[in-house]
């Protein structure tokens, strides 16, 4: 039988789309365990796809030009090494979001 606790919630992602939880061991000498659960991201991607079906207006100062969900930004940075934070990794961030595998991450069908 595991010293773990029930999970108690840290944060209910009303910020930035990620849920977390917490638990504590007694077995283990205050060993904690964290776990995200990723509760938002579900929305941006519905709405990137509605944006990418409405006209878009080439001629507009400024563009939308995609929504990010906070687990992809961790990805990128783990996998790839991409903060998509940090100007540095434009390019970076350029590539990932002209790809097939992140395509549905912009908010307009062009290439950036």
């Amino acid at each position: 039988m595991s010293g773990f606790t029930n999970w108690e919630l840290l944060d209910d992602g009303s910020f930035n789309g990620v849920r977390k939880w917490i638990r504590s061991s007694d077995d283990d000498h205050g060993t904690v365990e964290v776990k995200h659960e990723d509760v938002g991201s579900h929305l941006l991607l519905e709405s990137n796809k509605r944006a990418q079906n409405e006209s878009f207006d080439k001629r507009s100062e400024m563009w939308h030009v995609a929504r990010i969900p906070a687990y992809v930004q961790l990805e990128w940075l783990t996998k790839y090494g991409v903060d998509p934070w940090d100007p540095n990794h434009a390019e970076g961030r350029r590539r990932l979001l002209n790809s097939s595998e992140y395509a549905h991450l912009k908010r307009a069908p062009i290439v950036i």
